[in-house]
């Protein structure tokens, strides 16, 4: 083999290798991204859910606007089971004052499905 049919030959792969990488970079990017979107999410529902447990009212209201906006902004499906657990969490939290011992062991079953998904 001659040496200028190995740097063809090199040259080929390295641009296959390089129209590889820009086809599938956008997707690589974009799932890391939905990725971050959905632990960012997990801990604000977590975070709203334990002061809303201790009784701050903006706490139940910061969760519901929270979980309204991610509705209308969603295109993920894996956090749209997020949303549906958070929201479920904020119609237990709105409908008392204090949640009974039973609603807060509701809400930390929900709160442990969401940190499965």
């Amino acid at each position: 083999m001659h040496s200028g049919e190995l740097a063809e030959w090199v040259a080929a792969v390295a641009e296959s290798l390089s129209v590889v990488v820009a086809l599938f970079l956008p997707y690589y990017n974009s799932h890391k991204e939905k990725k971050l979107k959905r632990r960012n999410v997990k801990i604000v529902i977590k975070k709203m859910t334990e002061r809303a447990i201790q009784g701050d009212k903006d706490g139940v209201e910061h969760l519901r606007s929270m979980l309204t906006n991610l509705f209308f902004n969603n295109l993920d499906s894996r956090l749209e089971d997020i949303i549906d657990s958070g929201q479920q969490i904020y119609e237990i939290l709105n409908n008392n004052d204090h949640p009974t011992k039973d609603e807060i062991q509701r809400i930390k079953d929900l709160l442990n499905q969401i940190d499965k998904k």
